[in-house]
């Protein structure tokens, strides 16, 4: 039974401390609204309803003026005001979305020191020559996520997690140095189990095997402490930012990164998580439709970098680290040399904390950039008017847009949200379709047959301003045809949802969906 599971006790216990917390703090409030309702010195009523409202005015205009998108301050200033003292104390409590300073000066620390890879010029002379309208992008990613891009490295697109499985377990097989692992969330079951057996017998031969795991991602899929359990093993881990059963801003901030590098030469990447679901040998809401890349060459280095940033903030830079051995140079000839240069590929990262939206930016400027067509594949669509706007205008130039998106919800309230997203889009003439075999938690983008991004970036709030996510840039790849081909053949699965059919889900769904539509990006 469930119940019994090693991992249920705890996070029972950690619901009824969150309760406690809540509880308490509403208490507090009912006492406070209860004093002033029986207070019978008029005086001292009047001077605590004018400091209230003082405060509610105070709170306004910090919101307004924050460095945060609009949508949140919107948000926001409904709650600050539609909910007198109760929407100030949330606001205090969760409205800023950062982590502390301390954390946030380590994490940008680390991710400069370690990220500082500068395009050549050699690469910017041919981009530019080539294929000069992708180069404010690259000079963007370059300036913002502090990674260039490189040449000499080769992309494999599995359209499907069941696809790259067997692929990532022989690679892991490979491995004669080291392996570095860093995921949004980790299941035991087939898929991370089969991991699990490869890194064991890797650490106990001597090769440097380290696991990073988001605690909160799973909370409830991992037994407590379950980093302990790895270390025993001889394989280093470290869980990013524990969770605790506090009322902690912190929480907001995950690590949604799926990363996995293999002796600096080979990297896989992309929307899987190492859970069964992921290569649908768990069924949980239909067909899993997910995908990853594997990277081969110098780009490798650029997660590399990333990890490694992250490891150092974590551990606060115990190791000394000298980046020139993780180049993948140094073990390049173990797979028979660098690839041949048939494109370009530039990692991306984007942290929560340094100011930069990448991943937002990046597909703005993708769909910006779009001539002919683009293809989008996201789990969820929760959009600001940035996007929407960025999407209709496309559109509305004459380019053909297609988005992807689940039949088969796993998240009943997102997916009304989402839903609630299609009317301008199918307005200006986007096309949307609902993988009818279940769902899709692919994150692609393809343009015009020359550049697309696949990575770990949903078209939703927390992705796009509150995780620590990561992305790949390919331009001029062969993959991209794969890519694309991967999208008609998924289309041909679908059913493309018109107008009609949206209206009459509006019409049914209204009162619930503005609902929504106030809360999403809380969500």
């Amino acid at each position: 039974m469930k119940l019994l599971k090693p991992t249920f006790w705890p996070k029972l216990l950690i619901a009824l401390l969150v309760l406690v917390e809540f509880g308490g703090l509403i208490v507090g409030l009912l006492y406070l609204l209860n004093v002033v309702a029986i207070e019978q010195n008029n005086e001292v009523t009047r001077a605590i309803i004018v400091v209230l409202f003082l405060a509610n005015v105070g709170a306004s205009v910090y919101v307004i003026n924050t460095h945060v998108p609009d949508v949140y301050k919107i948000t926001w200033l409904f709650f600050v005001n539609a909910l007198p003292i109760l929407g100030l104390v949330f606001y205090i409590i969760f409205g800023n979305k950062q982590t502390s300073r301390s954390q946030k000066k380590r994490y940008v620390k680390w991710s400069k020191f370690v990220q500082r890879h500068v395009t050549s010029e050699v690469i910017m002379e041919r981009l530019e020559k080539e294929r000069p309208q992708y180069l404010p992008l690259v000079r963007y990613i370059e300036k913002s996520a502090k990674d260039g891009a490189y040449d000499h490295s080769s992309v494999e697109y599995f359209p499907l997690g069941d696809d790259a499985f067997p692929h990532l377990i022989e690679d892991l097989k490979k491995a004669k140095h080291y392996i570095y692992l860093e995921f949004f969330i980790i299941t035991p079951g087939k898929f991370w189990n089969s991991i699990l057996d490869v890194l064991k017998e890797k650490a106990a031969s001597g090769v440097d095997v380290r696991v990073m795991y988001d605690d909160v991602g799973c909370l409830t899929t991992l037994p407590a402490h379950y980093d302990r359990y790895l270390r025993s093993l001889g394989i280093q881990c470290y869980p990013f930012e524990p969770f605790r059963p506090l009322v902690d801003i912190r929480m907001n901030n995950r690590d949604h990164r799926k990363i996995l590098v293999i002796d600096g030469h080979t990297c896989y990447t992309g929307g899987c998580n190492l859970a069964d679901e992921y290569i649908n040998a768990e069924v949980r809401f239909g067909h899993w439709k997910d995908n990853m890349i594997r990277i081969r060459g110098n780009a490798v280095f650029g997660f590399t970098s990333m990890f490694l940033s992250y490891w150092q903030s974590i551990t606060n830079g115990k190791e000394e680290l000298n980046l020139e051995a993780y180049r993948p140079e140094v073990y390049i000839n173990e797979i028979g040399g660098l690839p041949e240069t048939q494109g370009l590929v530039q990692p991306y990262g984007d942290l929560p904390y340094d100011g930069h939206a990448v991943g937002e930016s990046v597909y703005i400027r993708l769909i910006q950039n779009a001539r002919r067509y683009i293809y989008i594949s996201t789990p969820y669509l929760l959009l600001d008017s940035a996007v929407i706007d960025a999407l209709t205008a496309a559109a509305h130039s004459g380019v053909d847009v297609h988005l992807l998106l689940p039949h088969v919800p796993d998240k009943t309230t997102v997916f009304h949200m989402s839903r609630s997203f299609y009317g301008p889009l199918l307005k200006s003439g986007c096309h949307i379709h609902e993988y009818t075999p279940g769902f899709v938690h692919a994150k692609t983008f393809v343009v015009d047959d020359e550049i697309a991004t696949v990575g770990t970036i949903n078209l939703d709030y927390r992705s796009l301003y509150l995780h620590s996510e990561c992305g790949t840039l390919l331009i001029g790849m062969p993959c991209i045809a794969d890519m694309k081909q991967d999208f008609i053949d998924t289309f041909a699965k679908s059913e493309e949802i018109t107008m009609e059919r949206w209206e009459k889900w509006h019409t049914r769904h209204m009162s619930y969906w503005a609902l929504l539509r106030i809360l999403a990006p809380l969500m």
